[in-house]
């Protein structure tokens, strides 16, 4: 079943390979840190967290991508 819809933030807001937007969503009753980004013309959202590391991915607020805007 899937959860209610929100807005994350205007599409604009996202410009391709740029700064993400973060955001929280609840996942099992616990807020948890998520972003969403474009990349190639695409719209994606992950959960801000490494798989491998307890940390979350940006290296500075909002910054996803390396300096070629690459992920």
């Amino acid at each position: 079943m899937a959860g209610p819809e929100r807005v994350i933030c205007s599409s604009a807001d996202l410009t391709d390979s740029g700064d993400g937007v973060r955001f929280e969503l609840e996942v099992h009753g616990r807020p948890e840190p998520a972003f969403a980004v474009r990349y190639k013309g695409r719209v994606y959202a992950y959960l801000n967290r490494c798989a491998h590391m307890p940390m979350e991915l940006d290296w500075k607020p909002g910054k996803f991508f390396d300096v070629w805007g690459c992920i």
